[in-house]
């Protein structure tokens, strides 16, 4: 196992500390293949498979295979952005270690895993080809350091080299005079990896030498903390309008047909507008949304910390929203008194002001922090390129930051700064007050419903009214605040205030638009139960303690006549029939004489309900009665099942 020994070098006739062949590789005595290919690589060596993402796992190998098989005119790269925290990292863990599409790739040293942290700024100065060319001789260096390798009639002997290192290498090798001839490796960078067309080549002849890869084993790159190279910015647009970078410049001169995958903070098609750049082509893949109710479940179990019981585990879910990095510090917690959701909160605080530091400069602008607490209650779609509403702020710098966090197409902002902050609570009820919208109508605080004496079925049904009024009212206000409308005057199709693609309550909604400047309205007084026949304004009117839930008014874009929609709200199952009697004449003396729309809006189901009774059936055919389950506007139904 002799590395080195003294010899009289026969080309210079100097005393020379030659390299001695090494062992040769043979790939049965690589034990430690997975730590030289990955675990050296990236900052997670942690096995994660509650954060896998199986839909978007699924969509990036379907879109990796087909880049493969036909390629383009240009390398294209599949991007993925995210906030911080939100499982990026194990994703390209899991992609590089566990599909088994990619394990003939992965076997042969054809899967290339790279931080972008290990490109150290100061060397994006050099060419773009030549440090493409430096990344893929560092992975092999690293891959076959202390072996040899016959390749292209020269042993090659590999040593691990840091990337600035194989930097200077090329550069030097560049120059023949200055090739340590004594050296098989600087000969054999000298001799066959000055461009990058000859390094890719080499990729495949060293790989074919050492683990026996086929032709048509694909070579695969994957990159984490792309945002390093993404914020490099260099001078100029391409031809396209793009801003070009050095993440585009350099993966502009990988191969076309290559998979290349990336994972970082900063949306490059939102950043830097073009999806197509003069050398290079991108792909977005769908920010990872927080976990699900059911995926923090299985996140702790897997994370083996702290095992919650169900009411404050549901509690921890809330108020995290789902944020996996937030979840992880309160299972972490230990301790007698550490299984209280208080406890958890409080450890979950302290991450969130440690790891999404730059979010606080936004809580503290009480028009951002008002547009986020609104969007994130009721699912308001926020694209990277938008401005939250009503602000200049762009929601791809919010997250960034870690203020709010995409949730498929719409957002999630963690309770815990708000909720848990008496001043920024009391400002964000004071600015909803003015708009007649209730916080804890919209957003009920499942601390304090836990702790409250009154519980159970009649506290959730009252709530459900409240969410649901609450709600309609804010998705209304935050179409205004988006459009910079003056509310008072502004009418919006009922539609456009509440999107459903079920096609009979489209069918039943489409004749009517809204105005709600008004908010929420509770008759008061004894007896003062509004009813159809009441003045329509533009409140919601919540009728507590009667038969008729809310009145929604709105007014018929073929007559202009104003009206309500009369609307039974319903948590759980849905009522028959028989449980809407008291609904079907709303106040009116004879059925004929009510021609209003009545809406049953029920938690869990949307649009057509199947009737025996031909009254409700026919009212039902001739649009005058739906269900509406308000999913799509209402974020976090799970407050209610707590109760």
């Amino acid at each position: 196992t002799r590395k080195s020994q003294d010899y009289i070098c026969a080309d210079c006739g100097a005393s020379c500390r030659w390299q001695v062949e090494l062992p040769r590789f043979s790939a049965t005595d690589l034990l430690d293949f997975e730590d030289r290919f990955l675990n050296s690589r990236i900052n997670n060596k942690d096995e994660r498979p509650f954060l896998e993402r199986e839909a978007v796992v699924r969509s990036l190998v379907e879109q990796i295979e087909q880049i493969h098989r036909n390629g383009t005119n240009k390398p294209t790269v599949l991007a993925l952005w995210s906030p911080r925290g939100t499982g990026k990292t194990s994703l390209v863990r899991h992609l590089a270690l566990k599909v088994p599409n990619f394990s003939e790739s992965r076997r042969c040293g054809r899967l290339l895993v790279v931080d972008a942290r290990e490109i150290p700024k100061s060397a994006l100065q050099e060419a773009p080809s030549r440090i493409a060319s430096a990344i893929v001789v560092w992975h092999l260096s690293q891959l076959l350091c202390g072996y040899s390798i016959e390749v292209s009639g020269l042993v090659v002997s590999f040593r691990g080299m840091d990337f600035i290192a194989v930097l200077e290498a090329l550069k030097r090798t560049s120059v023949r005079r200055e090739i340590d001839m004594c050296d098989s490796f600087e000969v054999w960078l000298g001799s066959f990896c000055q461009k990058k067309q000859g390094v890719f080549e080499q990729w495949l002849l060293v790989t074919a030498a050492a683990f026996n890869a086929t032709p048509d084993c694909a070579c695969l790159v994957f990159l984490d903390q792309a945002e390093l190279l993404v914020n490099h910015e260099v001078e100029g647009l391409s031809h396209h309008g793009g801003q070009k970078s050095a993440f585009t410049e350099i993966f502009g001169e990988f191969p076309q047909k290559m998979g290349m995958f990336s994972a970082g903070t900063v949306n490059i098609l939102t950043d830097r507008p073009s999806e197509e750049y003069t050398s290079l082509k991108v792909q977005e893949v769908p920010a990872l949304a927080p976990l699900s109710l059911q995926a923090a479940r299985r996140a702790m179990a897997e994370w083996g910390g702290m095992q919650y019981k169900k009411k404050e585990f549901d509690n921890i879910h809330l108020f995290s929203a789902g944020v996996p990095r937030l979840l992880e510090a309160a299972f972490q917690t230990w301790g007698e008194l550490a299984s209280t959701a208080q406890v958890a909160l409080n450890a979950m605080s302290q991450e969130f002001r440690s790891s999404y530091a730059d979010a606080a400069p936004y809580f503290n602008q009480p028009e951002v922090a008002l547009a986020l607490v609104l969007c994130s209650a009721v699912r308001w779609p926020a694209e990277g390129h938008q401005l939250v509403p009503g602000t200049s702020v762009r929601w791809s710098d919010i997250f960034r930051a870690g203020a709010a966090f995409p949730n498929n197409k719409s957002v999630l902002v963690p309770r815990l700064w708000w909720c848990e902050d008496t001043n920024i609570k009391d400002a964000i009820r004071n600015d909803l007050k003015e708009l007649n919208i209730d916080l804890e109508g919209l957003l009920p605080d499942s601390l304090q419903l836990l702790n409250s004496p009154t519980r159970g079925a009649t506290e959730r049904g009252e709530k459900w009214e409240e969410l649901v009024a609450n709600s309609l009212a804010a998705r209304f206000r935050l179409h205004c605040i988006a459009r910079n409308l003056i509310a008072e005057v502004t009418w919006v199709p009922f539609l456009k205030n509440y999107p459903t693609e079920d096609p009979h309550l489209r069918a039943v909604l489409e004749p009517f638009e809204v105005c709600w400047s008004d908010g929420v309205e509770h008759p008061s007084g004894q007896g003062n139960e509004a009813t159809v026949m009441s003045d329509v304004g533009k409140a919601i009117k919540s009728n507590r303690n009667f038969a008729t839930d809310l009145l929604i008014p709105v007014r018929c874009k073929a007559t202009g006549k104003l009206e309500f929609i009369a609307a039974q709200c319903r948590y759980g199952q849905k009522k028959d029939a028989d449980g809407l009697k008291l609904q079907d004449k709303a106040k009116k003396d004879n059925f004929e004489d009510m021609q209003n729309v009545l809406l049953q809006i029920c938690s869990e189901s949307e649009g057509w309900q199947s009737f025996t009774n031909k009254t409700w059936a026919r009212r039902q055919e001739e649009k005058k009665y739906s269900l509406m389950s308000c999913e799509t506007i209402i974020a976090q139904l799970d407050v209610l099942k707590l109760l």
